[in-house]
C-alpha cells in the first residue's frame, strides 16, 4: 500500500521524491541527515530547518532566504568556518525540544527564493559540496521520510506568525492548558479573540445570553445582520466563529451558579468578565478554595456634564490576577455585591468597544506574563488600573 504524502505542497512533494529526509512539524520544515564538514574535516550529519507554512496545493513562498542548522560549525575544505553562509552561531530553541546552533544566510545571485524546493537545494549544495571533498558520495537524499504532520495541533492552520519570528518555543508554554471564560460580553469576547490565537488545549465559554445588536457593536469583527436575525446564543455564535481558527473552543450555554460550580474544577485558568457582584463573589471564592488561578476584569465609565453644556466620558479598566500564592487582595479590590437597583445599574453600565478591548488586552497580557511568555519587572503586580483621563496604568498588590 502506498503511503500518504507528507503534504500537498509541490515543493515538499518534490523534496520527498528526490529522497530528502523531510519532516514538517510545529510550523517548521526540517531536512534531516544533511552532510557537512566540521573544523576537523570530519563529515557530520546536521538538520536544516526553517519556518514553514503549507496551504494545500499552493506552492507558498518561503518567508525569507535564511535557514537554521543543528550541528557543529559548518566549515570549508580548509577547516575554516563557512563565513559566507553563517550569519551567527547561537543556540536557540525553535520549538519545544528542538535546538539549533547556527543561523545561515545566503542568497543565490542575491535573489530571494520563490519556493521551498529551491531553498533547500541551495543550502544542501553549499554544505554538501564541502563534505564531498572528504566523502565524494555524501548526500542528504537518503530516501527516508518523516510523516509527522503535528496532528495534535489545536489550530485549523499553522501558526506561522510565531514560527516566522522564531517564538514558537515560547508560545508552547500555553500548550495543554484548559481555560474558561465566564461572560462573553464586550470584554469577554475580546479575551476569546486573543486566547483563540494561542495553543491552549481548550477554551470553554460560559454564558446564557443571546447575541443582540448592542453586543455586535462591542464585539471583535463584524457580526452579519443575517446571524443577528437568528437570535443565536452568544456561546454558539462565538463557537462557530472561532472554531474556524481553534479546534478547542467548547460552548456552555449556562450561567455559572452555586449549583454548577464543579464545572470549573478541571480548568488551569479562568477569566471572569461579569457584571454581577454576587456571582463574582460565589465564583472567585470557589476558585480560591480550589486553588485555580484567575483574572477578573472590570470596566467603570461615567458621563461628565460640564457647566458649558459639553459632555465627556471618564473612567478606568481594572485587571485583577489571583493565584494560589496570592489571593488576599480579592476581597479588597473586587465588587462582590450587587447594586440594589438593577435598573440603575444597567443604565449606568456604559460600555465602549475600544475600552472593552483595552480591558481584555490588559488581561491577556497579564495572563501571558503569569505564564512566563512575557518578562515580568513588576514584582508580580496582581492588580492593574488603566485610567482613561490621564492615559496611565497603575499597578499594585
Amino acid at each position: 500500500m502506498s503511503q500518504k504524502p507528507i503534504a500537498l505542497n509541490p515543493s515538499v512533494i518534490r523534496l520527498i521524491k528526490d529522497g530528502f529526509d523531510v519532516e514538517v512539524t510545529n510550523q517548521h520544515l526540517l531536512i534531516h541527515s544533511v552532510p557537512y564538514l566540521n573544523s576537523k574535516l570530519e563529515v557530520k550529519a546536521g538538520i536544516l530547518a526553517c519556518a514553514y507554512s503549507e496551504m494545500g496545493e499552493v506552492d507558498t513562498h518561503p518567508y525569507d532566504h535564511t535557514m537554521w542548522l543543528q550541528g557543529e560549525v559548518p566549515c570549508m575544505g580548509s577547516g575554516q568556518p563557512m563565513v559566507e553562509v553563517i550569519n551567527h552561531s547561537r543556540m536557540q530553541e525553535l520549538f519545544s525540544g528542538f535546538l539549533v546552533n547556527h543561523y545561515l544566510s545566503n542568497k543565490p545571485n542575491n535573489q530571494p527564493f520563490t519556493n521551498f524546493y529551491d531553498k533547500v537545494h541551495h543550502y544542501h549544495t553549499l554544505l554538501v559540496s564541502q563534505a564531498r571533498l572528504i566523502k565524494p558520495n555524501a548526500d542528504a537524499r537518503i530516501g527516508t521520510v518523516h510523516r509527522e504532520r503535528n496532528q495534535d495541533s489545536v489550530f485549523q492552520y499553522p501558526d506561522t506568525a510565531s514560527s516566522r519570528v522564531g517564538i514558537t518555543a515560547i508560545t508552547q508554554k500555553f500548550e495543554n492548558d484548559k481555560i474558561a471564560i465566564i461572560g462573553l460580553g464586550g470584554t469577554g469576547s475580546y479575551i476569546l479573540d486573543q486566547l483563540a490565537k494561542t495553543p491552549v488545549r481548550e477554551i470553554h465559554l460560559f454564558d446564557d445570553d443571546i447575541m443582540e445588536p448592542h453586543n455586535a457593536y462591542r464585539a471583535p469583527g463584524a457580526v452579519p445582520f443575517e446571524i443577528l436575525e437568528t437570535v443565536p446564543k452568544k456561546v454558539d455564535y462565538y463557537y462557530q466563529l472561532y472554531s474556524n481558527l481553534h479546534r478547542g473552543v467548547v460552548p456552555h450555554s449556562i450561567y455559572v451558579t452555586n449549583e454548577n460550580l464543579e464545572e470549573l474544577d478541571h480548568f488551569n485558568f479562568v477569566f471572569l468578565s461579569i457584571d454581577s457582584g454576587t456571582a463574582r463573589s460565589i465564583i472567585t471564592s470557589y476558585l480560591i478554595i480550589k486553588g485555580i488561578p484567575f483574572i477578573d476584569v472590570g470596566l467603570g465609565i461615567e458621563r461628565l456634564d460640564y457647566d458649558n453644556g459639553n459632555t465627556a466620558l471618564q473612567g478606568s479598566c481594572r485587571v485583577t490576577l489571583a493565584t494560589p500564592n496570592k489571593c488576599d487582595h480579592v476581597s479588597k479590590l473586587l465588587v462582590l455585591e450587587d447594586e440594589h437597583n438593577d435598573e440603575v445599574l444597567y443604565e449606568s453600565n456604559i460600555q465602549i468597544s475600544e475600552l472593552n478591548a483595552m480591558n481584555a488586552l490588559l488581561a491577556i497580557s497579564k495572563w501571558k506574563q503569569y505564564k512566563g511568555f512575557y518578562h515580568d519587572d513588576t514584582e508580580n503586580a496582581h492588580n492593574l488600573i488603566y485610567t482613561i483621563a490621564i492615559q496611565s496604568i497603575v499597578r499594585s498588590e
